[in-house]
């Protein structure tokens, strides 16, 4: 049960005497909404009487209910025209209204739904509501849900909800908020859709933007792998809100089979990444996609990348234990511990949740416990996947690379230009951070099925959050690793220290932000990566 953002197309119908007052071309009218708190009269209205019912003599034009173009919600405001105001109010005039609005059912033509906005929110307000609504439905309320995503200033809006054979009811509280939605019998009124809430229309927007996003109630395991690229656009999509682009989220790529999570996608745009029950303020997630569905998550829960030097161990215990906690409670199983030492790039430890639907999969750097944090992020997939995320954590018997005649399928040639498209290579975004040459070969050494993660890369070659990796130490560190994986590195080219210099001293001057395309001239001069099977 969704309904219209109220302040962009208001909010609920009402029915009730109304008086005007005529002063030097200004009018002021009244109008009681009481009756629409009766279930057995709302329901049964129709456009038409809807209008007869509502009227105010003297008029050309309706003053108190405006259409939007298809006539299929009718909006009470309290400002319709410049020289028309309009005091809406509800339980004997004792609670202000802001706005009301009803919507139509296209095809019946009658009533599905309508809300209140309320001007002055207290608790002696919630109370009369909550006690009116129950009288109305005949049912108490129970615990609703909370909004999956929204503005920062609506993060902490709870819910209580009705449903009955008269219908449902949805009341939202929160720091100057109080909205109350109705629906018709049959509609259910615990839906996500209710639990949306938004800034009104007529309130200034600061400068830079804030928002949040629940993901775990976003992608909920198991439903989550049946997500597809345009699921998570319509979840994603906040009403009544004009923005060129989302706040929450960007694709890797054009044909959508990945997508970035992130606090700081725009300049002038800050996002919390929140997870289990808001304990974890996430980094970054990324979702990728196969065969049109939801395929992987991974979630960056602390990184040295991001957040430098000074995550403290006490910050890795609240997290880590916040993130155990949670999955034990949603998937109902207890982990066991990991440990690579041999297959994975660098040592890691962690825990695996196996069930029926997901695994899920906590890996850190084994110095993190102590505060030497590079990386703590979780992985969860589908069950069915799993000797893909075991091998991908080193974990696996298979965590070998690919044998080069499929390497040799890979590549797409252009007979009319010759030229040669190398396709599949799995796409990393790295973010604000520095990490264009540990990106880059983490695309490259995953496309050669080598379990490997931009993080660990970004330890193993000493890479730098704001300056990025020396080409001449990724080279010395990737020698040392490439026989484990029957590879051979073979440098080809070290860039002049002053062209270095210059790339860093650039990096820094652009705030550490490279493209997610970004494999600069270093990296594709440095090295080149081969099987050692007669490459």
């Amino acid at each position: 049960m969704s309904f219209p953002r109220l302040g962009f197309c208001a909010a609920l119908i009402a029915l009730g005497a109304a008086t005007a007052v005529a002063q030097e071309n200004q009018h002021r009218l009244k109008l009681d909404l009481d009756p629409l708190l009766d279930a057995a009269k709302v329901w049964s209205l129709t456009p038409e009487t809807l209008e007869s019912q509502f009227k105010a003599e003297g008029f050309s034009e309706n003053p108190f209910i405006r259409w939007n173009p298809a006539r299929t919600v009718a909006s009470f405001l309290k400002s319709p025209f410049s020289n028309v105001s309009v005091d809406l109010s509800i339980l004997a005039g004792k609670v202000a209204v802001t706005e009301a609005a009803l919507t139509f059912d296209k095809t019946s033509g009658k009533p599905q739904r309508g809300a209140f906005e309320i001007a002055s929110p207290n608790p002696e307000t919630t109370a009369m509501l909550r006690s009116a609504v129950t009288a109305m439905l005949g049912t108490e309320p129970k615990a609703g849900p909370r909004p999956v995503l929204g503005w920062k200033a609506d993060v902490a809006v709870k819910s209580e909800v009705w449903s009955g054979a008269k219908g449902s009811a949805i009341l939202q509280v929160g720091q100057g908020l109080l909205r109350l939605a109705i629906g018709a019998p049959g509609m259910d009124g615990s839906t996500a859709g209710m639990a949306v809430v938004h800034h009104s229309a007529g309130e200034e927007r600061p400068t830079e933007l804030k928002f949040f996003v629940r993901l775990d109630g976003l992608f909920t395991p198991p439903t989550v792998w049946g997500m597809t690229p345009d699921d998570v656009e319509k979840a994603t999509t906040l009403p009544g809100v004009s923005l060129t682009s989302s706040p929450f989220f960007k694709w890797n790529t054009a044909s959508k089979d990945s997508a970035r999570f992130s606090h700081k996608l725009f300049s002038n745009t800050e996002t919390d990444l929140l997870l289990f029950d808001d304990a974890v303020n996430a980094e970054e997630a990324n979702i990728e996609f196969k065969d049109g569905r939801a395929a992987k998550i991974i979630y960056t829960l602390l990184t040295r990348g991001n957040s430098g030097d000074g995550i403290t161990a006490a910050q890795f215990d609240a997290v880590f234990k916040a993130t155990g906690r949670a999955l034990g409670t949603t998937l109902g199983v207890r982990p066991t511990r990991t440990t690579v030492a041999g297959k994975s790039l660098t040592k890691t430890e962690g825990w695996l949740w196996t069930t029926p639907h997901t695994l899920a999969l906590m890996e850190f750097n084994v110095d993190a416990p102590k505060g030497k944090v590079e990386f703590l992020r979780l992985t969860l997939t589908p069950a069915k996947a799993r000797a893909e995320l075991l091998n991908l954590a080193g974990l696996g018997n298979n965590a070998t690379t690919r044998a080069r005649s499929s390497l040799v399928s890979s590549l797409k040639r252009d007979p009319s230009t010759g030229d040669v498209e190398i396709v599949g290579v799995p796409m990393r975004d790295q973010g604000q951070k520095g990490y264009c040459v540990a990106a880059s070969c983490e695309r490259l050494f995953r496309y050669l099925g080598v379990p490997c993660d931009m993080d660990e890369l970004a330890q193993l070659v000493s890479a730098d959050a704001e300056r990025g990796a020396s080409p001449s130490v990724m080279y010395s560190s990737l020698t040392k690793i490439d026989q484990r994986y029957n590879m051979r590195v073979k440098l080809l080219k070290i860039p002049p220290a002053t062209a270095w210099a210059a790339h860093s001293k650039a990096r820094a001057n652009s705030s550490g932000r490279s493209g997610p395309n970004f494999l600069n001239s270093f990296a594709r001069a440095l090295i080149k990566v081969c099987l050692c099977s007669g490459a």
